[in-house]
């Protein structure tokens, strides 16, 4: 490597001021001074003969007076080899000129300086240890840099950083001791949600195929070690267990499953015992609980838990049937209602929320319930917790509430609480009938069409309803002023869905779960559905009472020739169709428009 280099200098004084100002510095120590030892280093300004081989630089007036740099000529020197003339300022102290000491490093010539490196070094680690994401651990083994910190992985979501306050382990025999408890009532007399400490959630992966299509099925790996004698603690009860235990309570003896020897937990969270992770990782690889986990379809991912999310704050985990918008309104959110009427007031005792049922679900998923929930300010301004896309991490929390879906909504659901659910609704979707009467009043002055919605189901596996179109042509003639909009699909974004049913003065469908969105409607909606089955919740007289709506039923089984009159359909044996005679769609049609006048008049008349 050429060793020459050039210096130019940042001065309008002249090479023979500088040359005279130089040679009236004192001279540095004979240490420094030995230019015979790297002669090749004398440096020459091509702007002047004169030598810098023995120039002695003052510090302080070279300070305020000049700045020299330097100009590399030839191959880039390594950063750790850098000419101590890269700096900007050069102390005389330091360096001479064409001395051997001019080729060692700057920030290792005095002690000073030195300590000045240590101390900046000192600065630059703690800045990355508070913003960078490693923070001490809860009280479990150090890492191996011998410092006695955690790493912590990084935001798991990006609409607020500061909140993500998680404890990262790569391997789970790091996690410290965890004692978990529970179930807890939140609230004493609402009942339905309860609050663990120290669990950790697993996702059941053979729910949510078909047929069952069930993403709502969480298992619970609960920490005891009065459990660690039980082979099949780690193995959860089966559906069937599950159900036969729907009304029973976590811990009380008639819960337990004697195959299993343990709880079975609550509808929709399988529980499972284990003493530590390790020791769950252990006990499901075992191959007779590996094969009773397939047998009862509770196959649980991760299956072998090679890392652990550890999240500090309070979290609320939302389970929920993603495909079904009945099941994830009744079995969810109306259980919760009550919840939130209340956090409302006192505030949400949860910062986050976990959900493995739709990835995003409270950012950007279109999903029906994820939509209904965002625009209601479900959950306060809580965040939701992303998973990740692998099999091998494992979620546990230090405070888990889980709200328990077969709790009944009719015994605690008031109608206050429904009419201040549904008035945030349709504020927050901006429908364009308001919740009350006072539109019915409005359309009669206006002498606007009463509208008929209506829904023939021709894409669902059951309950189809053929010839819909042609029944429609053959009652416009008899009722003029009754607008009839048949809904070709469903698959539309719910703000649609939710416009369309708020312009319906009366709803006629197959059965679905598009019904769901009946909490769209006006109140005094009038509501048919027809189902060679089941009906839909809808149709529950709390339910209607809740929305003052009314409800007609028809079933095939009121079919037969002495009684043509009353409304009734044919289904065939499997139930997949069914059809519907024209007097009978004429009487139906007659029995709404007749409902919906007898209510009008009701609010006409301020009665």
């Amino acid at each position: 490597m050429d060793n020459h280099q050039t210096l130019t200098r940042r001065t309008t004084a002249t090479d023979e001021d500088i040359a005279n100002f130089l040679q009236r510095q004192p001279s540095l120590p004979e240490e420094y001074a030995s230019p015979t030892e790297h002669s090749d280093t004398s440096h020459k300004r091509k702007q002047s003969d004169v030598a810098f081989d023995n120039l002695n630089l003052g510090q302080s007036d070279l300070r305020a007076t000049f700045e020299l740099e330097r100009i590399e000529q030839g191959v880039e020197e390594d950063d750790d080899q850098a000419h101590p003339l890269r700096s900007p300022l050069v102390s005389p102290t330091s360096y001479n000129i064409g001395s051997p000491t001019a080729q060692r490093p700057l920030l290792f010539s005095y002690p000073a300086i030195k300590n000045m490196r240590i101390i900046a070094t000192f600065i630059v680690f703690a800045t990355v240890l508070t913003l960078g994401g490693v923070r001490r651990s809860r009280g479990g083994a150090s890492s191996d840099d011998g410092w006695g910190w955690e790493m912590v992985g990084e935001g798991l979501w990006f609409e607020n950083e500061e909140s993500d306050w998680l404890e990262y382990y790569p391997d789970p025999a790091r996690l410290p001791k965890m004692v978990s408890t529970g179930p807890q009532r939140v609230e004493h007399e609402l009942g339905g949600m309860h609050l663990f400490t120290d669990v950790c959630v697993t996702n059941n992966i053979d729910s949510a195929k078909p047929p069952e299509q069930d993403t709502s099925v969480r298992g619970l790996i609960y920490f005891d070690k009065r459990m660690a004698k039980n082979p099949k603690r780690c193995v959860p009860c089966s559906n069937k267990a599950m159900n036969a235990r729907a009304d029973d309570k976590w811990g009380e003896s008639s819960s337990l499953d004697s195959q299993l020897g343990h709880q079975c937990g609550m509808q929709g969270l399988h529980a499972m015992y284990a003493s530590s992770v390790n020791d769950w990782n252990d006990c499901t690889a075992e191959t007779e609980n590996r094969q009773f986990m397939i047998r009862n379809k509770q196959t649980q991912t991760p299956s072998h838990a090679k890392n652990v999310h550890y999240f500090e704050e309070p979290t609320l985990l939302l389970s929920f049937k993603a495909n079904d918008r009945e099941s994830s309104l009744f079995e969810f959110l109306f259980t919760y209602l009550p919840y939130w009427h209340v956090f409302r007031k006192k505030g949400y005792p949860f910062d986050s929320v976990f959900s493995k049922s739709v990835q995003g679900c409270l950012s950007h998923s279109r999903n029906w319930f994820c939509e209904l929930t965002h625009q209601m300010g479900a959950f306060g301004y809580a965040r939701e917790t992303n998973w990740e896309e692998t099999h091998a991490t494992l979620y546990c929390f230090k405070n888990l509430y889980f709200n328990q879906q077969t709790f009944s909504y009719s015994r605690q659901v008031t109608k206050q609480i429904m009419d201040e659910f549904r008035d945030e609704v349709f504020s927050h979707f901006g429908l364009p009938r308001s919740r009350g009467r006072k539109d019915i009043k409005e359309k009669d002055r206006q002498q606007l069409a009463m509208r008929i919605l209506l829904h023939a189901n021709k894409t669902g596996e059951n309950n189809r309803w053929d010839g819909l179109d042609a029944l429609v042509k053959s009652v416009k003639g008899k009722h003029p002023h009754v607008d009839f909009h048949i809904v070709q699909d469903f698959d539309i974004p719910i703000a649609e869905q939710a416009r369309l049913f708020n312009s319906a003065d009366a709803v006629l469908m197959a059965t679905g779960d598009h019904m769901a969105n009946s909490i769209f409607v006006p109140d005094d909606t009038v509501f048919v559905e027809l189902s060679c089955g089941l009906l839909s919740r809808t149709s529950d007289p709390r339910f209607m009472e809740l929305i003052a709506g009314s409800a007609i039923s028809v079933a095939s089984s009121a079919c037969s020739d002495s009684n043509s009159d009353v409304p009734c359909i044919y289904c065939p044996a499997d139930q997949s169709s069914f059809t519907m005679s024209n007097d009978s769609f004429a009487a139906l049609v007659d029995n709404i428009v007749q409902t919906h006048k007898e209510k009008t008049s009701l609010v006409q008349d301020g009665r």
